[in-house]
């Protein structure tokens, strides 16, 4: 087939794909979901609420954009993602009270209850985002303590976050890998990291926010037998090195949505950069939960991902575009690797896309 009738035919499942995911769309406007909101989530608004203006600019982007979605799409290992990819996309068209994703089961909402039984005692910190507390997760080996919120303990300990195993196959940390937490926020997934990959094993945590870093110190000297496997990066990762103005104003925040910007206050530095300065030796599995900044910062290790092949853990949710620009940047490397999508909650938030060469 040439270059030519092989753009028609990509055009035309593209339609049928289309076509067929606009008549799902009009099915479920005419159901309607119940116990389908978060309330935790969006804290004040009622469970009717009805985000017309971001699902009409979302219905507007998908027509503009279907090519290049249903290109993501047929990049997908399996059915099950690509399934789940549908699913995800009519839930950004219709919200909550249409559409119901699998993560919606009675073990995954009542993660509190869990929680709370691990909870040893609130702090004083208090964010818009709930109070801080300290909690003794269980394990086998010894109980792990750390300083966070209850969702962090349950995303990244109960519902394992970042660890992807289906049908036989696993992407996650094993022993001995050197591992990128890109977000490490309190702490919580370098921990759960640093637990996976034995004492060989080194995690590097990624976080610009000096509140964030003084949060994780705490909770790491908490876990002794750990700490000495995880090392602090106090900058995020970007596609250019900026240390950043010299004083950003942000030394005391808590704000796990802080996004990073070209030119802008926070310090960043490539994956690549630090690899040539010997600050890391090796990459074997890269997590990004980075508000955004996901496709420039892999931008940024872009040698560092040709030459180790690394296992991938992807946010894919933060960008309108993230659904198709970050499994097509993927797929250009031409490193073979194969694509997996899995979400964890019961709004649009949480997708990540695991990649395994």
């Amino acid at each position: 087939m040439n270059e030519i009738s092989s753009d028609i035919a990509d055009s035309s499942s593209a339609d049928a794909w289309l076509n067929g995911l606009i008549v799902d769309m009009f099915k479920l406007i005419h159901h309607f979901e119940p116990d389908n909101f978060d309330s935790a989530r969006y804290r004040g608004m009622p469970a009717n609420t009805f985000f017309y203006q971001s699902h009409a600019a979302y219905f507007s982007f998908l027509l503009k954009n279907s090519l290049r979605f249903h290109q993501a799409r047929q990049l997908l290992a399996d059915e099950r993602s690509k399934t789940l990819f549908d699913q995800l996309v009519l839930f950004r068209l219709l919200g909550h009270l249409h559409v119901r994703l699998p993560f919606n089961t009675p073990e995954a909402t009542n993660y509190l209850q869990i929680t709370d039984q691990w909870k040893i005692e609130d702090t004083l910190e208090t964010t818009p985002l709930g109070t801080l507390a300290i909690f003794e997760v269980p394990f086998d080996e010894g109980p792990m303590r750390l300083k966070c919120w209850p969702a962090n303990i349950a995303w990244t300990f109960l519902f394992r976050q970042y660890f992807f195993q289906r049908d036989g196959q696993t992407i996650a940390p094993e022993t001995g890998d050197s591992v990128i937490d890109a977000g490490g926020c309190f702490g919580d997934t370098a921990l759960s990291f640093a637990r996976e990959i034995g004492s060989r094993g080194k995690v590097h945590t990624f976080d610009p926010l000096p509140r964030h870093c003084e949060i994780m110190r705490e909770s790491f000297a908490m876990n002794p037998s750990l700490v000495g496997r995880i090392l602090i990066h106090e900058v995020a990762l970007a596609d250019r090195d900026d240390p950043g103005l010299a004083s950003h104003g942000r030394d005391t925040a808590i704000d796990p949505g802080a996004r990073v910007a070209v030119g802008g206050d926070l310090p960043t530095r490539t994956m690549d950069s630090l690899v040539a300065d010997g600050a890391i030796d090796c990459v074997d599995f890269i997590k990004m939960d980075i508000e955004g900044s996901e496709l420039q910062a892999l931008i940024g290790a872009e040698s560092s991902i040709r030459r180790w092949r690394p296992k991938l853990a992807i946010s894919l949710y933060h960008r309108p575009d993230d659904f198709f620009s970050i499994p097509l940047w993927i797929d250009a490397l031409g490193c073979g690797y194969r694509l997996f999508l899995e979400h964890y909650s019961i709004h649009h938030e949480e997708t990540v896309l695991y990649a395994i060469a």
